[in-house]
């Protein structure tokens, strides 16, 4: 085979070029070589590759190689890596976001249902415990066992505040406007509506209230009185106290109860946890209070012992 007949083709990425012992170009592409010694050199934009292992086989000499500058190939493999990853995502994102969709709409559409249903049930509920609290004060008039009346009394209303809580959480009391409320006169109504309960387990409750005005709507200030007032008596012991006081901008309800430990403390707020599964209620009446306090910025203080008084403090 004769010199002339040589013929080399660019591989991917590469022109090769075969040069003479006189540096003459046998065959390939007419670059210009720099070096034409062993090894590898660069300059702005080329890598050169100078290997002298032809030997003068077919009068070659000089076997070079040249390709784009490494650093040139590095960042278009980065710039093509970050463009599959990014495509990547984005097609992962919308097909799960799909996906989600498609799963999870028959769990929205029972959670729909199950919304309606409750609000309509809870909307149901007030009719039968109105016509039961108005037909109890119609039979006091007449000659019917007090005892009897008293604990129908005590029933109906707690069912009353029940359904008052979860009309309150259900609605989220979002069309009630907040106006300058007598603080005071909130606690005392509320007060009325407990005395049969805390008279059936014989608690004595001192008070001692001062007028104190502040901003909040009438719905939110009774479950937030109703709420301490309802717990207070529920984990209190038999024969007793409560004490109340609203004074200095604070509002401090303590009760004689069993206490509460001190690692429980900071989960009595939470919705459905209950301190003493003795005593009965959905754990729903604290999370209220802590969302009313949240709402309107009150302050809000725990100090409870085992076996000794148990205080809440509410600063406004």
């Amino acid at each position: 085979m004769h010199a002339e007949e040589l013929h080399v083709e660019p591989q991917d990425g590469y022109e090769i070029a075969l040069y003479s012992a006189n540096k003459e170009l046998i065959d390939g592409e007419p670059f210009e070589v720099r070096e034409f010694e062993q090894g590898f050199y660069e300059d702005k934009e080329f890598d050169y590759f100078v290997d002298l292992s032809p030997q003068l086989h077919h009068g070659v000499k000089y076997l070079v190689l040249k390709s784009k500058n490494a650093n040139e190939q590095i960042l278009k493999l980065i710039k093509d890596t970050l463009f599959i990853a990014i495509f990547s995502i984005i097609l992962v994102v919308v097909v799960g976001y799909f996906l989600t969709k498609m799963f999870l709409k028959p769990i929205q559409n029972e959670r729909v249902k199950f919304d309606k249903f409750i609000k309509d049930s809870t909307h149901e509920l007030n009719t039968p415990i109105t016509a039961i609290l108005m037909s109890i004060d119609r039979l006091k008039r007449e000659n019917i066992d007090e005892k009897i009346l008293s604990r129908v009394q005590i029933s109906a209303k707690r069912v009353q505040k029940i359904y008052s809580d979860l009309t309150y959480l259900l609605m989220d009391n979002k069309n009630q406007e907040a106006k300058r409320l007598n603080l005071k006169n909130i606690i005392e109504n509320e007060l009325t509506l407990y005395e049969d309960l805390a008279s059936k387990k014989s608690l004595t409750i001192t008070k001692e209230l001062e007028d104190l005005f502040f901003t909040i709507d009438e719905v939110s200030a009774q479950r937030l009185f109703s709420n301490l007032l309802s717990n207070a008596i529920k984990y209190n012991k038999h024969g007793g106290v409560i004490e109340i006081k609203l004074q200095d901008s604070e509002f401090i309800i303590s009760n004689s109860g069993v206490g509460i430990k001190k690692e429980l403390q900071d989960k009595i707020f939470d919705r459905f946890y209950r301190a003493n599964d003795a005593e009965g209620g959905f754990g729903i009446g604290l999370d209220i209070v802590k969302r009313v306090c949240n709402k309107y910025n009150i302050g809000i203080e725990i100090s409870s012992k085992e076996s000794a008084m148990t205080s809440i403090k509410l600063k406004f």
